[in-house]
């Protein structure tokens, strides 16, 4: 159900629902930074003639799973500069599909962004197509969104009989809301 508004789903139900995220937003940033860095490391392991191969169930490649992968990221630079986080910024489409090095490039400017002073609080209320929301369950949501999206690329690699390169481990989880399931389909 994406976008779906867990604490509003509480509320309508009378259950109680804690929508803080069990994470500081120092220890998402450094996660999401984490991810980053490993799906630089596991693109480049993907054979240039397997960067164009359907993604099970997907109208999408493990190129453009890549470029996916940094735009959502890139999103929440921009949510933290201001911008809602509407439908465009939370589908994280790239306005151009760019090849490994371009893409090594962007993730290391959006990385480098994620450390920069931000004009948000974490605490303070953000527009988002589902309601309003904090700066830091943003900052979750696109976390546990890439590290997801880290562990699918790692099972691609496994798929084509490559071994990871220090994929994300167990750990790297801990804290975040992720679906059990490497891939839902």
């Amino acid at each position: 159900m994406p976008g779906v508004d867990l604490g509003q789903v509480a509320e309508l139900l009378g259950v109680d629902y804690e929508a803080t995220p069990a994470l500081s937003p120092d220890m998402l940033v450094d996660r999401l930074r984490h991810a980053l860095a490993t799906s630089k490391r596991l693109t480049a392991q993907f054979p240039a003639v397997n960067l164009s191969d359907r993604l099970p169930n997907r109208d999408r490649t493990n190129l453009a799973l890549a470029n996916h992968i940094v735009e959502i990221a890139a999103g929440y630079v921009k949510v933290a500069a201001g911008a809602d986080f509407d439908h465009g910024v939370s589908a994280a489409i790239p306005d151009a599909e760019v090849g490994r090095k371009a893409l090594v490039a962007r993730s290391d400017t959006v990385v480098a962004a994620l450390v920069g002073e931000s004009p948000l609080s974490p605490g303070d209320e953000v527009a988002t197509f589902f309601g309003p929301s904090t700066l830091h369950a943003v900052l979750e949501r696109c976390t546990w969104h890439v590290a997801q999206h880290v562990r699918q690329q790692a099972m691609l690699l496994e798929r084509l009989g490559i071994t990871p390169d220090r994929p994300l481990a167990t750990g790297d989880f801990d804290g975040l809301p992720l679906p059990s399931g490497v891939w839902d389909g």
